[in-house]
């Protein structure tokens, strides 16, 4: 009976002796640590030393955090780079819009949609005014629809195959291929862009007939003559943007033109270049704040564009707060489009107005204008008739451009960490290694503490 108890002394008697605190002093190469586990120490040095532990560490945790917040909000700068004569640039993308219709025209659709004779019916004015409406209508302007908000009879019409109807006379012809017909979030255009098979307004997602991508030089002519709707005086509108973009109304990769009725113009565009170095792609997309075509998050659309997310955007805020998107995106066939009612409701609860977080590429080519000269016979007392108005564009390349340059990286990151705990601390990561070691250690050596106990316990 001795014996045994004797034993069992001597088995509880490690589980209960042994220093943890000790072995941490001497597993670590934290400064000061050893001191405070020191028995030959007084309580007051002790103390001290524990003090002095704590304040480092803190010191260190919050220059970690410091880098963490830098990493996450400022790893990239931008410079200046030499450009002159050492690359190409895509000449930049064209789009015309204008809301030209004819009487002709609208008495002729009146007639094939509501079956109504223009010439023997009062209610074909009234149609005719919804016809106008229809083809100045844009994505900030749904509201011109309110008298006819309760007329159940517009409701459910192809508005696009109409607007197609309307402005027949000025679109595109065959042959020459130049511009191509688009659907955009101002109504009814053309564009050299190279992304019509997502505003193709024919009714499928599939590319358009348009001017291959022409590539300019410091060398080469960079520049474009066009004829715009074969001299018909019409009010036209010029949005110049990058030609593998859409065009985006009111947005700054969006150089927005009025070109009147009756002027021709040469306007002359300087490139704003912005490149990258290959360590951006490394960076997490919220950190670098921007995307490359291949890092595509949409839905609807691919690649990736800033033009395509919000696009997409401004068509789910549509589908979550009116439960349709307006007639004018093509993309999400399967979507319900938008009647008057819709297209009133989208008005009423300010859908413009919901955010859109969509970051830029992260190499991309912006315009601004820098020289226009007008030539104009007067667009109220017009007398030249043989004045053929005529745009001609002119694309400077620029000497210099900006580039996005990594100053933080995450390798950089980890060595600031190890720079901060060494310099407070003085350990290192294996330090860190050995002390999530003990720490294991001193786990599975409570839960084999642990099983002896309910051993003992059931014998």
């Amino acid at each position: 009976m001795h014996s045994r108890s004797s034993r069992s002394k001597q088995e509880s008697e490690p589980e209960n002796s042994h220093d943890w605190c000790a072995e941490l002093a001497e597993e670590s190469s934290i400064h000061g640590n050893p001191y405070v586990t020191r028995r030959d120490l007084h309580w007051t040095e002790r103390l001290f030393w524990f003090s002095m532990v704590l304040i480092s560490a803190y010191y260190a945790i919050n220059s970690c955090i410091a880098q963490w917040d830098r990493f996450r909000k400022h790893p990239i700068v931008y410079e200046y780079e030499y450009l002159f004569a050492l690359r190409n640039f895509t000449f930049l993308g064209l789009t015309l819009c204008t809301n030209y219709e004819t009487d002709e025209t609208v008495n002729k659709l009146i007639k094939h949609t509501w079956g109504v004779d223009p010439t023997a019916n009062e209610t074909s004015a009234y149609y005719g005014n919804f016809l106008r409406v229809l083809n100045r209508l844009k994505y900030n302007n749904l509201e011109t629809l309110r008298p006819f908000k309760n007329d159940s009879t517009l409701d459910n019409l192809p508005y696009v195959e109409m607007l197609l109807k309307l402005q027949e006379n000025v679109m595109p012809p065959p042959h020459p291929v130049v511009l191509a017909p688009i659907m955009t979030e101002v109504g009814l255009c053309q564009t050299s862009s190279q992304l019509t098979r997502f505003a193709n307004p024919y009714g499928k997602l599939q590319k358009l007939n348009v001017t291959p991508v022409r590539m300019c030089g410091f060398f080469n002519d960079c520049q474009l003559m066009h004829k715009p709707f074969n001299s018909i005086l019409t009010h036209v509108f010029l949005y110049l943007h990058d030609v593998n973009e859409m065009m985006l109304p009111h947005d700054r990769r969006t150089v927005t033109f009025d070109a009147k009725v009756k002027s021709s113009y040469v306007l002359k565009l300087l490139v704003n270049s912005i490149s990258a170095d290959a360590e951006v792609r490394n960076l997490p997309v919220a950190y670098r704040k921007c995307r490359y075509t291949d890092e595509n998050n949409l839905k609807y659309y691919h690649p990736y564009h800033p033009s395509f997310c919000r696009l997409e955007c401004r068509i789910n805020w549509a589908l979550s707060l009116c439960k349709c998107k307006p007639y004018f995106y093509v993309a999400a066939p399967n979507a319900p489009v938008c009647n008057i009612t819709g297209m009133l409701c989208l008005a009423r609860t300010k859908w413009l107005e919901k955010p859109c977080q969509c970051f830029p590429l992260c190499r991309e080519n912006t315009y601004s204008i820098i020289e226009e000269y007008e030539q104009s016979g007067g667009d109220q007392n017009y007398v030249g008739e043989q004045f053929e108005r005529t745009i001609i564009i002119k694309m400077d390349l620029p000497k210099m451009g900006m580039k996005r340059r990594v100053v933080f990286s995450t390798d950089q990151l980890i060595m600031s960490f190890g720079g901060a705990i060494g310099l407070f601390l003085g350990a290192s990561f294996m330090t860190i290694y050995g002390l999530v070691y003990l720490f294991l250690q001193f786990l599975a050596f409570k839960c084999k503490c642990c099983l002896r106990k309910d051993n003992k316990a059931v014998n």
